[in-house]
């Protein structure tokens, strides 16, 4: 699966990376639970639209596009660089003048403050950009393990000490906050690079050809996830809301680590594989595997054993996530699948066909979603099921249409994987009954790995 020792390092440190900064986060999260309520995450529910922007930035276009580029020049970065830092102000700007407007639109009054102060996050997003490009063409992704895990924690610290201080809703504003700036300061710090070279438009628009419409693309990607979180709040409640936000937490650690890794690893990887259409496939059907042999079984628990797992993490006051938690687990397990296939648009340079995808996919799906509401919460729920496997098989559909993706070995290899997974899940969760509950959910999901633990084992015999 992987070309050479260098790159399985960096598969290496950006895993731990990734369930390092998310694990831990899920931690301080779980401890922030039991001293606020349902309602002060439903808040920043509403308001997370601050974070999806932010992470525009992060993912937006221009870094892929400097990224796929063979030779950056240190006038790329810069001209780049002051993009993103006027993107990112861009939008601080339009999120402070329009903060009035947007708390009286929640009916959310306290909302202005808290978008003005939340938004801080975009800006400083903004500035670490190049930092973290430079650090993943060299695949450095140890330096970023150690930045971002030590960010999180101490970010984590502090909102922990404010929640137990009564500060509430501004215990994880805070936190959102101190994590981008300590974060960025370090990165300045710790990468030497500096905007030494010049801003040359030419150079810019090169980069926006390729990268404007993934970046338009992630901001519909913004869109739609906001009108999910917006739509629950108005729609539902605030308390809903809380539910809905924890049980995907839950679930978008194993989901969004997976998929973190996947984007920044295997995209300069599978780069340079491009020329070469067996070893492309071969790495991106290998890394499908991975995904469904490693994270399929952890989602099945996770919905078997919401009841279970939402008690004893988060408390009783949270057992009304329990539900949404069965239902979400299912959802978020084809997320990486789904964005594994969208890297292939990236790296064919068809930042057109992606930005089409996202505009009609996402468009479809939202009108739906307005449609559905009025019928509840869980068919809301289930609705998002479908979404994620609708446009799973959409970037399914145009890879093999464009690209001769060869879906029947893809879908071969994921069936003889999902199928043993399945029945195994299933037969644990039946038979196995433990009178302690937090013995009972490790045992099970310490057996429920044990088959794919043997199919990586046969996976990892394979040769590129």
């Amino acid at each position: 699966m992987f070309v050479n020792i260098r790159e399985f390092k960096a598969f290496f440190w950006s895993f731990i990376d990734g369930v390092g900064s998310q694990g831990s986060q899920l931690v301080i999260t779980i401890l922030l639970a039991r001293l606020l309520t349902p309602a002060d995450f439903g808040v920043i529910g509403l308001i997370s639209v601050v974070v999806y922007l932010s992470n525009v930035i992060g993912n937006g276009g221009l870094n892929n596009s400097l990224i796929r580029k063979l030779k950056p020049s240190v006038d790329d970065f810069t001209s780049v660089f002051i993009f993103n830092i006027t993107l990112g102000i861009s939008l601080y700007a339009i999120i402070f003048c329009t903060s009035g407007f947007l708390a009286h639109f929640l009916n959310l009054p306290q909302a202005e403050i808290y978008l003005k102060v939340y938004a801080l996050s975009i800006i400083f997003t903004a500035f670490e950009q190049i930092q973290r490009v430079k650090l993943t063409i060299d695949l450095n992704f140890k330096t970023q393990a150690k930045i971002t895990l030590f960010s999180v924690v101490f970010s984590g610290i502090i909102a922990l000490i404010l929640a137990n201080l009564g500060f509430g809703v501004w215990a994880l504003i805070v936190q959102s906050v101190v994590l981008t700036v300590v974060r960025c300061f370090i990165f300045w710090y710790v990468i030497g690079w500096r905007p030494t070279g010049h801003f040359k438009m030419p150079l810019l628009l090169e980069h926006l050809n390729f990268g404007y419409k993934l970046l338009l693309g992630n901001i519909i990607d913004v869109a739609y996830r906001y009108i999910f979180n917006l739509g629950i709040g108005k729609f539902y409640s605030v308390t809903d809301l809380g539910f809905y936000n924890q049980a995907t937490k839950l679930t978008e650690v194993p989901s969004m680590t997976i998929t973190s890794i996947v984007r920044r690893v295997n995209y300069p990887i599978i780069s340079k594989l491009r020329n070469n259409d067996k070893c492309y496939f071969s790495n991106l059907n290998n890394i499908a595997s991975y995904i469904t042999a490693i994270y399929l079984p952890v989602s099945l628990w996770l919905s078997f054993n919401s009841h279970d797992i939402i008690l004893k993490l988060l408390g009783e006051r949270w057992i009304g996530a329990s539900p949404f938690l069965s239902i979400l687990a299912i959802a978020f397990f084809i997320v990486p699948l789904s964005n594994l296939l969208g890297n292939i648009l990236s790296v064919e340079g068809r930042t057109d066909l992606y930005f089409k995808i996202r505009l009609y996919v996402k468009f479809s799906l939202g009108v739906f979603f307005v449609l559905i509401h009025s019928y509840g919460i869980f068919v809301v729920l289930f609705f998002i099921i479908f979404a994620t496997v609708f446009e799973w098989l959409v970037n399914i559909a145009v890879s093999y249409k464009y690209f001769k993706f060869p879906v029947f070995d893809y879908f071969k290899r994921l069936t003889i994987i999902i199928i043993p997974i399945i029945v195994s899940s299933f037969l644990v969760d039946y038979y196995i009954h433990i009178d302690s509950i937090i013995g009972d959910l490790t045992v099970k999901l310490i057996v429920s790995m044990i088959i794919p633990a043997c199919i990586l084992f046969l996976l990892s015999k394979e040769k590129v």
